[in-house]
């Protein structure tokens, strides 16, 4: 089963944010993709509603907010990141 990072857009900054969370989703998407995209019109697997209770941080606030908005909590396969990474 492939294993995902989580990551979040931020309202206060405007930025996204790794949310230093990974999980193990048997039907993910192979790029960077929202929870509620990946998962239009099937259920949530458990693994996945379980991260709408986590805290994600502000780098540049400080602040905390939790994973509530599935439209902007992402997906993240490891391999995306690696690339992207090499792009910048």
């Amino acid at each position: 089963m492939p294993i995902y990072d989580v990551s979040v857009h931020c309202k206060d900054c405007g930025r996204d944010h790794p949310v230093l969370l990974s999980i193990y989703v048997k039907d993910g998407p192979d790029h960077e993709q929202s929870i509620a995209e990946s998962f239009h019109g099937r259920s949530l697997p458990p693994q996945v509603g379980a991260i709408r209770w986590h805290n994600a941080l502000c780098y540049k606030t400080g602040r905390k907010f939790r994973l509530e908005n599935e439209d902007e909590t992402f997906l993240v396969p490891p391999s995306y990141l690696k690339r992207r990474s090499l792009i910048r």
